[in-house]
């Protein structure tokens, strides 16, 4: 197995990413059993998505470590996507790496249990042309994280920090867009149409730096979760926001959650789409499932018995699943 780390200079405060990379070599020089780790830092956008095209077809068994945020993650995932012999390691070093809160029982900041840990089977989310490994959103929160881009940047402003500004930024302005909505459920396929903030599409549970938008979201189950937020007063909006972050959602009127395996939604005047922090603009985009099409590595921890997950699946979801078996990892 080749150890490759694909790191983003420019991510984080301080250079957080590039200053890993004595931290990498010290780990390896002390555990020869792993070989030499190869190192690669990025100097343009996209290279990250070319480095790990290019190893994941050498034909090797290759892990690629992505060193930065989401944006990086996102990167070399779209490289090495559809090759088997590829795994994705995430090595948080970023502003914001929202997926790996899907996983509060390992520590994705320990090298040593990172690189000794195993790769899992997950799904992910293609998004017409694109893959997204955690959420995709189309809507007010596109915009959001549209805007997050130019506050992250900014001296003492933390990731979190940057959605909470993006929020305030987009909240003085015209939101809510007409949107028609078409979900294959579990069950059938559902339409929607109306005012919405925004429709999403979630494999893992947390986005814009912490906010819990997918609550019920599992990465391995074989089924997406789509939350559509209908349009809400600007004062409604104001004690929603805190309960949306926290998750605590399920009884709001002006939320629905819907399971199945592909979401489709038409604007006609256009919207901002977020794809892992890709930001595109669409009249239509199809949100679909790929089921277990990615092999994400999970840290080693001391008890493997212990779920991935703080809280077994709602009643909601479970009742969702109709009986499915939901893998625990």
């Amino acid at each position: 197995m080749r150890h490759i780390f694909i790191i983003n200079p420019a991510a984080g405060k301080h250079q957080t990413a590039r200053a890993q990379i004595p931290v990498i070599d010290e780990f390896f020089r002390a555990n020869p059993q792993y070989g030499t780790p190869e190192i690669h830092c990025t100097d343009h956008r996209g290279h990250a998505t070319e480095l790990a095209a290019a190893f994941a077809e050498s034909g090797d068994a290759v892990r690629l470590y992505a060193c930065g945020g989401d944006g990086t993650v996102s990167e070399v995932l779209q490289g090495m996507f559809g090759h088997d012999n590829a795994e994705l390691a995430i090595f948080p070093c970023g502003s914001a790496n929202d997926y790996i809160r899907s996983f509060p029982s390992h520590d994705f900041q320990n090298l040593s249990a990172l690189v000794a840990g195993q790769a899992h089977e997950v799904d992910v989310i293609r998004c017409d042309d694109r893959i997204s490994l955690n959420i995709a959103c189309m809507g007010m929160d596109a915009d959001v994280a549209s805007k997050m881009s130019k506050y992250k940047h900014w001296p003492l402003v933390s990731g979190p920090m940057a959605y909470n500004l993006a929020i305030a930024d987009v909240f003085f302005h015209r939101i809510g867009k007409d949107l028609k909505i078409t979900v294959q459920t579990l069950h059938g396929e559902e339409t929607r149409e109306g005012r919405y903030f925004f429709a999403l599409a979630a494999s893992g549970q947390y986005y814009g730096g912490g906010y819990r938008g997918a609550p019920t979201a599992r990465v391995d189950d074989g089924i997406l979760d789509f939350v559509l937020v209908r349009r809400m007063s600007r004062a409604a909006v104001l004690s929603f926001l805190p309960k949306y972050k926290k998750g605590d959602v399920a009884d709001c009127p002006y939320v629905e959650t819907l399971h199945g395996t592909s979401m489709t939604v038409h604007c006609d005047e256009g919207a901002v789409v977020a794809l892992d922090g890709e930001i595109v603009e669409k009249t239509d985009i199809t949100f679909s499932l790929c089921d277990k099409a990615l092999r994400f590595v999970l840290p080693a921890q001391a008890d493997i018995r212990q779920p991935i997950f703080e809280k077994q699946p709602s009643p909601v979801r479970q009742k969702a699943l109709s009986g499915a078996f939901v893998k625990k990892l």
